[in-house]
């Protein structure tokens, strides 16, 4: 993979694969140098064993031969471990010969004795260094080979980590590259497709121009041979045939005509047909469509038939409440006017129709374009929201009626002197 040089000044970026090898060789540095600090510190922490210690003693006359000291089960058991070298005995010093008595001369009297020689001088005592405890020896073997197989893991660990991540960098590598191939194979592909096509479309075309070359020098010699032969039938009897031959013109000529004539007469009647055929159709649709409509304007009458009546069994409830008669249907003027439709209904419109702007255009049949609304309101009856619900298919009355119901702020208040969060209307265009 080609790195691409930037002009910037900065460093050209590295790709993932040299990322992942630095990444790698870094870990493999670490984890050698952890190995090499383990092992000093483990050189350095083990104590040395002292070395035994030979010890002679010189004494006169003959002495027995110290006994080897007999080691303890812990010795053994070191031993067992790292067997250390046991001192050898010394040789006894050969004993010195006693001096033989001479013989005593007959006259002489006998000499006085020697003197008995000086002691030699006692050997310097070297006092034996401390015994290690071989507990103490054995724990710190043991520490110490503890240590060593927790470098050597650690060791072993890093370098299959370090594989791993370079084996992981390699297939990443080797994935991007088959990658990358695959995707410019398939592209020298598709490039060769559209050569391809390009060659059979210009070939196409190329052939369709030079056929219809040969056409056209077909049909222009076909018309100058035919005209070559009228001129010689025209010019041989031109002499004999003059009459004969305006005759036949004035003939063709009239042929010509009356062809045209009804050509012209066909294409007529060909239109005339096209144009009932979609005045027809046009009725057809306009029909349907009006069908349409008026189903869906019952639709929405019935619809706003049934909420009105909804409005106005809750404006009756209210009212009722107002009253203090539960479940009672008499005294309904209470909520402002005779009857569902003069009460607080009858307050609603009142305020939305004087702010209603909008040209009412004379009624033509029974249609009356209704507007459906929802109003959120507050606590005081403050005008938060108006949506539209059910359109009455002129944008702009639903906009004026909109605009309308915003204006009425704050809205009547209720009979039962608590405003609603919301109230469902209708607005009709001719009420």
């Amino acid at each position: 993979m080609k790195q691409t040089r930037n002009n910037t000044g900065k460093a050209p970026e590295r790709t993932p694969e040299q990322r992942d090898e630095r990444r790698a060789l870094t870990y493999a540095v670490a984890i050698h140098v952890l190995l090499i600090l383990f092992m000093l510190y483990g050189f350095i922490a083990t104590p040395s064993t002292p070395n035994p210690v030979q010890v002679e003693l010189w004494t006169d006359g003959t002495t027995p031969t110290a006994g080897e000291p007999e080691a303890e089960p812990e010795a053994a058991d070191e031993a067992q471990d790292e067997p250390q070298p046991q001192p050898e005995p010394e040789p006894e010093p050969a004993p010195k010969p006693e001096p033989e008595p001479e013989p005593e001369p007959d006259v002489e009297p006998p000499p006085p004795p020697p003197p008995p020689p000086p002691p030699p001088p006692a050997p310097p005592v070297v006092e034996p260094e401390p015994t290690v405890d071989p507990e103490i020896a054995i724990e710190e073997a043991r520490k110490k080979r503890e240590q060593e197989e927790k470098v050597e893991k650690a060791a072993q660990l890093a370098a299959e980590k370090a594989a791993a991540e370079k084996k992981a960098a390699a297939d990443k590598a080797a994935a991007e590259k088959a990658a990358a191939a695959k995707a410019a194979e398939e592209k020298a592909r598709a490039e060769k497709q559209a050569r391809e096509a390009a060659a059979e479309k210009a070939k196409a075309e190329k052939a369709a121009a030079e056929q219809q070359a040969r056409e056209l020098a077909a049909e222009k010699a076909a018309a100058e041979q035919v005209a070559k032969e009228q001129a010689a039938k025209k010019a041989a009897a031109e002499k004999a045939a003059a009459a004969k031959a305006a005759a036949e013109k004035a003939a063709a000529e009239k042929a010509k005509a009356e062809k045209q004539a009804e050509a012209e007469k066909q294409a007529a009647e060909q239109k005339a047909a096209a144009e009932k055929k979609a005045a027809a159709e046009k009725k057809a649709a306009a029909e349907k469509k009006a069908k349409e409509d008026a189903a869906k304007k019952a639709a929405a009458d019935k619809a706003a038939a049934s909420k009105r009546d909804a409005l106005r069994a809750a404006m009756r409830g209210d009212a009722l409440g107002a009253a203090g008669i539960p479940g009672g249907t008499a005294d309904r003027n209470q909520a402002g006017g005779a009857g569902g439709d003069s009460g607080y209904a009858s307050k609603v419109r009142s305020c939305i129709r004087p702010r209603v702007i909008f040209n009412v255009p004379p009624r033509q049949g029974r249609s009356n374009p209704t507007v459906q609304y929802r109003v959120d309101l507050s606590s005081n009856g403050i005008v938060d929201n108006v949506q539209i619900k059910g359109s009455s298919g002129d944008s702009r009355f639903d906009a004026a009626v909109k605009k309308g119901i915003e204006a009425c702020s704050p809205f009547p208040k209720p009979p039962s002197g608590k405003y609603p969060s919301y109230i469902d209307g209708d607005y009709r265009m001719y009420d």
